[in-house]
This record gives C-alpha cells, sequence and structure tokens, in this order.
C-alpha cells in the first residue's frame, strides 16, 4: 500500500550520503517532545521575528493578554484572565492574573504591557510588525509620524523650494509623484491643499496653476510641525492616559481608534507580547539568550545551540502550569528536506511540519496513516521589486503573471492538492467574495503586453532573478517558473538562493527582482493578506505605493469614519453601488447588533476593492498557490489539532495551521 520504513530509510541514506550532510551531537538527553523547525530563527526577541519558525518558539516563551485555544484557535485567556468590550467595540479592560510572574520570579503586571507595546511602536527598534498595533489610539503616530517629518523635511521641501511662477506642466508633475515619496509622506495628512493634489489621478492630473503650487508648498512647511507635534503629544501620553494604560498594576485598559473585529487575536500574537523590561534594559540586543533570558510563558529557554537544536523546558513559574504536559521539547532547524524526513522515520523527531520532506516522496509519505494534509490559510507568492527596472512598469509585471502555468506547479512539482493562486487572498474567509482577477494562464497576452513595454519577444530585457531561501521545493519552483518564462516570453530568469538570515536581509534592503515569499493569515479575516500592501508597510518589501489602495484599507479599519465621511473615496469603487445599500441599511436601522453586521459587510466588499487592485490593475505580486498544510506526526504524539472545532460543535480545519507547543505532549504509545 505504501512504501515500507526500511524502504524509505534506505532511500534517504542514499541522499544523506550523496548530500554530504552531518548531523551535531549534544551532551544533552532526547527531549520528550522533538520536532523539525525549518529554518535557525533569526532571532526570539518577539518584537523583531517575522517568521513562523521564530515565531512557534517565541510564543512558547512569552505569552500574551490572550492566547491561541489549540482545539478552537480561539481567543483565549492568557496573561489577562477576563476582559470587558465597551458596547461600542473601542474599549477593552483586560484583568491580569495575579499569579502571572516572570521566569525570575517577578510578577507580570500591567507595567510590562504597557513598556512593552510602547517598545515594539518605537521607531528605533524598527519592528516590522508594529502597524499590527496601528488599531490602538496614537500608535500609528507614535511609531511613524518623527519620521513622516524628517523626509517631508529632507526630501520634499527642497523639491518644492525653487521658483515656481508658471506652475508646472501635467508631466512634470507625473515625473514629480513619480520620484518623490509625497504619498508615502503624506498619506495621512488631512491638510485640503495637500489632499487636493494628492488625491488627484496623476495619469489624468491637468497642470499645476503657480497659485496650487504655492498653497501646495505652504501646506508641506505645515505639515512638518503638525506631525512632530502629535507625536509629542502621543509620546507623552501613550501608555499614561492614551491608548494602553492601567489604572492599577493588574487592570490594562487599551483603546481603539475603530472596532477592529480580530483584536483579540493581535493580543496573542509577536508584537502584543511582553518582554521583561528589567531583563532587556540590562542585557540589550543579548537580553534573549539562554544565558540571560527572561519570559512568562510555559516554557523557558534552557539551550540554543545554533545549527543543532532549541531546547525547551517546562516553567515551574507559569500560572498554567498544570496544564503544560511536556517536560521538554526540542525545535531542530533542518533546512533540508531529505534530512528532516529521515529524522522522522529513524524515531529522532515526533513531528514534521511542512514543508519538511522530499516532493518526490509525496506519492508514498500521503498514503501513510501519520501524514496529514488540510487546507491552509496561506499563500505562496513571489514579491516584485516594484522601484527597479523593468519591473517597474506595471505591463511587464501583469505580462510575468499571465506566462505561468500555475497548475503544472500544483500537478506536478507540489502533488497534494494545493490550489493555484490567481488571487492573494485564499478561500476560506467567511463572509468574504473575492473579486474578478485578471491573473490566468493567457501567453498570447503577455507576450504583447511585453511587446508594448518596449520588449518584443524578450528582445531587450535583462537578465532577472529569482531570490528563495534554501529549501528544495522552493528550488524546484523557482525553476519551473524560470522556465516558463524563457518558454513564454524569451526573457532571462535565474533562480538563486540565500541562507534565511541574508534572504530576509536582501528582501528588507529591496536587493532583488522577484523574490519567494509566503504569508500565512494572521487571523481570520482578509485584512491580515491585504494590509501589508499598504505604503511602507513593514512587510510590503516591494516598492509599491497606491494612495487608492491605502485609503481604502485605512477606511476598512474605519468603518464608522467612513460611513459618515468616506464620499470621496466610495465615489471611486467598482461596487460602489453595493456599498451604499448596505451603509444605507445601517443609516436607517436603530438595532446595534444589525448596524454592526451591515458595517462589516461592507467592510468585506471594501476589501475586496483593495485585492481587486493587487490582481487586476498594479500586480504587485504573483501568487502561485495556495498552501495545503501538510506532515507528519508520530504515535503518541497529542495536542496537534489538523481539525478545528467551533462554539457551535461544527468542525474545520485548521486553516492557519497553528500548533501551540504549550499543548503539545507525547504519550508513549501502547505495544
Amino acid at each position: 500500500m505504501y512504501r515500507t520504513l526500511a524502504g524509505l530509510i534506505a532511500v534517504l541514506a542514499a541522499g544523506l550520503l550523496l548530500a554530504g550532510l552531518s548531523f551535531s551531537t549534544s551532551a544533552l538527553p532526547p527531549a520528550q517532545v522533538r520536532f523539525v523547525n525549518g529554518v535557525e530563527p533569526n532571532t526570539l526577541d518577539p518584537h523583531l521575528l517575522t517568521g513562523q519558525p521564530d515565531g512557534r518558539i517565541a510564543t512558547a516563551l512569552f505569552e500574551g493578554l490572550t492566547r491561541s485555544e489549540a482545539k478552537s484557535m480561539r481567543p483565549a485567556p492568557g496573561v489577562a484572565s477576563s476582559w470587558e468590550i465597551s458596547d461600542d467595540g473601542l474599549r477593552y479592560a483586560f484583568r491580569l492574573r495575579q499569579d502571572s510572574s516572570w521566569s525570575d520570579g517577578v510578577p507580570v503586571t500591567a507595567a510590562d504591557f504597557i513598556y512593552s507595546w510602547r517598545r515594539v511602536l518605537d521607531p528605533k527598534l524598527g519592528a516590522e510588525y508594529a502597524y499590527m498595533l496601528h488599531c490602538v489610539r496614537g500608535a500609528r503616530a507614535l511609531n511613524t509620524f518623527a519620521a513622516l517629518a524628517d523626509t517631508i523635511e529632507r526630501e520634499l521641501l527642497p523639491a518644492f523650494a525653487g521658483p515656481a511662477e508658471q506652475g508646472l506642466s501635467a508631466g512634470a508633475w507625473r515625473e514629480r509623484v513619480a520620484s518623490l515619496p509625497l504619498h508615502d509622506s503624506l498619506q495621512h495628512s488631512r491638510d485640503p491643499d495637500l489632499r487636493k493634489l494628492l488625491d488627484t489621478d496623476p495619469s489624468t492630473a491637468a497642470s499645476i496653476s503657480a497659485a496650487e503650487l504655492a498653497r501646495f508648498r505652504s501646506a508641506l512647511q505645515r505639515e512638518v510641525p503638525r506631525l512632530r507635534e502629535e507625536a509629542r503629544d502621543v509620546a507623552a501620553r501613550f501608555g499614561e492616559s492614551l491608548g494602553i494604560y492601567a489604572p492599577d498594576p493588574y487592570t490594562v485598559i487599551v483603546e481603539l481608534e475603530a472596532p477592529t473585529p480580530y483584536f483579540l487575536d493581535i493580543t496573542s500574537f509577536y508584537p502584543a507580547l511582553p518582554v521583561p523590561q528589567h531583563v532587556v534594559e540590562a542585557h540589550g540586543g543579548a537580553w534573549f539568550l539562554p544565558e540571560t533570558v527572561v519570559s512568562n510563558g510555559p516554557f523557558v529557554l534552557e539551550t540554543w545551540l545554533v545549527n543543532d537544536r532549541i531546547r525547551l523546558k517546562r516553567n515551574q513559574r507559569y500560572w498554567g502550569r498544570a496544564e503544560v504536559l511536556a517536560e521538554s521539547i526540542e525545535a531542530l532547524p533542518t533546512e533540508n528536506a531529505t534530512t528532516s524526513l529521515n529524522l522522522y522515520l529513524t524515531g529522532q523527531v515526533h513531528w514534521l511540519p511542512s514543508p519538511n520532506y522530499p516532493l518526490d516522496l509525496v506519492d508514498q509519505l500521503k498514503a501513510r496513516p501519520d501524514f496529514y494534509r488540510h487546507a491552509s490559510f496561506t499563500t505562496y507568492y513571489y514579491r516584485f521589486n516594484t522601484r527597479r527596472k523593468p519591473l517597474d512598469d506595471v505591463r511587464v509585471r501583469e505580462a510575468l503573471n499571465l506566462a505561468i502555468d500555475r497548475e503544472v506547479i500544483t500537478r506536478e512539482v507540489l502533488g497534494l492538492g494545493q490550489l493555484p493562486a490567481t488571487r492573494f487572498v485564499p478561500p476560506g474567509v467567511p463572509g468574504y467574495e473575492p473579486p474578478p482577477t485578471h491573473i490566468r494562464l493567457d501567453v498570447e497576452r503577455a507576450r504583447q503586453l511585453l511587446a508594448e513595454a518596449g520588449y518584443p519577444e524578450g528582445r531587450g530585457f535583462p537578465s532577472i532573478g529569482i531570490l528563495y531561501n534554501t529549501l528544495e521545493a522552493h528550488k524546484k519552483i523557482a525553476e519551473v517558473v524560470s522556465d516558463q518564462l524563457a518558454r513564454n516570453l524569451g526573457i532571462q530568469v535565474v533562480a538563486y538562493n540565500q541562507e534565511w538570515q541574508s534572504y530576509l536581509a536582501t528582501q528588507r534592503t529591496r536587493n532583488y527582482d522577484l523574490a519567494r515569499a509566503t504569508w500565512i493569515g494572521d487571523y481570520l479575516d482578509p485584512n491580515t493578506f491585504l494590509d501589508m500592501w499598504v505604503t511602507n508597510g513593514g512587510n510590503n518589501q516591494t516598492g509599491f505605493s497606491s494612495p487608492k489602495y491605502d485609503a481604502i484599507i485605512r477606511a476598512a479599519a474605519n468603518m464608522e469614519g467612513f460611513a459618515e465621511q468616506g464620499g470621496a473615496l466610495l465615489a471611486q469603487l467598482r461596487g460602489r453601488a453595493e456599498i451604499e445599500a448596505l451603509l444605507a441599511q445601517r443609516k436607517a436601522s436603530s438595532e446595534l447588533s444589525e448596524r454592526r453586521a451591515l458595517l462589516d459587510r461592507a467592510r468585506m466588499k471594501l476589501l475586496a476593492e483593495a485585492e481587486a487592485i493587487l490582481v487586476q490593475e498594479e500586480f504587485p505580486v504573483m501568487p502561485l498557490y495556495f498552501y495545503v498544510e501538510a506532515g507528519m506526526i508520530a504515535p503518541g504524539l497529542r495536542g496537534i489539532y489538523t481539525e478545528l472545532e467551533l462554539p457551535d460543535g461544527s468542525h474545520v480545519p485548521n486553516l492557519r495551521g497553528i500548533h501551540p507547543l504549550r499543548d503539545i505532549w507525547f504519550e508513549e504509545p501502547q505495544r
């Protein structure tokens, strides 16, 4: 029925010899639970990490106000034993446990969360996930406004400082919009003299008169002190009387800018986790290393042997230690798929999460009873560097999207039932209807677009690269994409790899053409896939910027404000009539729950408008497929739930593929 254990091991052993691999040795006895974690973590500082391998460990070491309940993935009490939400959804009052402490015995109090949230929002830290907290009142200003003021003063004011008695022609204005970070720096301005020009489509803009230009320049000068003053004001009040504050040591009050349906999911996510101020300030950048780290979660860090293993042991000071059944857990940073499967088949690890297995053995593996697979809330895609020629031309980006046969990738390379992705948001979000997409396989149209961009039959098109982090599956996919682009468009594409830390750094500095990426939904809402593409978003890393896109995401984050003052944006939307009808029904209703439901439906329509910009107009990414979560679980391993149970008793796949280490343990099977 399936290849025997001995047969698989024989194949793998040969592969290991060919690869010249060796295993590190450790003086420690094996942990009770062991699993392959893929890459070596870049950091265990929860405010700086972005990757799932890092996050698995960090969420075992640190616990937020809430945590994800393993069987349902719903928010469950963490450091906060309970909470109350105001009727308008803008104020959360969290009551903290008085038996929650750091692993060195220091109590965890409200001050720890205030310090930690201020830390992650401090622009000096450079936290890429800081934007996740921008729903908190004042957080965006604290995180971004001072830097925006600096950019306006350093780059924009000098560009508009010269005489302009004749104004600017339409072409000259378009050049300035393209060459200057106007929208990046002014996206949150409400000054009418700025908005009048910024909200005008540059492609259809008329000439700018001298008077208009003078008003624009004066508005720029006003914007600098306004941003700085607001940043100073927020910095003085955030944590005291604004955003997040504490009326007593065991109560945390959080105020939101607007109702945020997924806020309780954010409070268990990386940027919202607390860190120990007394340790961070004492040890600086080395505070999370084994000899110095102090944590408040279900586990403590016992050892971190780079390129060997990370070992966790149960935290005896954790408030819920009786619920933690594993005495110790080891995560092995193994990027070679053959090595990973060998570790599992020889009993050295108990859990092999995807994609840590050889693709050419998928047919044999998926027939095994210890192999699991299910739909996943995850998109595999390539980023385009939209600021680098020739990828700065939207016609080129669309052409490359149209030249890829995604069915070949999912059927012949992957083979687990993955779905070809022609959109960015995966299926499975209740209440969300995705927009039509222009992404498909259409080689004739792709060639036409490339010719229109100045590269008929690929002539004159420079060689470009596809960057991927080291993993067999990424290599195979990159080679298929390179081959298809060469055959279908006549262009040269070179696939190349970098180790995890270098790969992340290269993306951050945008020193690439195309770069492989995966996005796992942080909560079950399309916003988690869409708000990352706002201008200067910490996880954008493409250079893509669209004022209309930014406006839609801002509106979706504050639907009450949009319902009252969204007329200018509403006029630009394709689905204007449907959204207007929903807002009219809401206005006519006096029932609070009905008004909220109608506003949430309008919000989903808005988010679909944002996704339409990605897949119909701008193409800053090349979606390739929607994941299938797959892996192997040894008999006796408990606490991994591939199927979730909802409050109404129904069952759904664990779309986010999250399995908190807190709830995993190994039970020796009876022989």
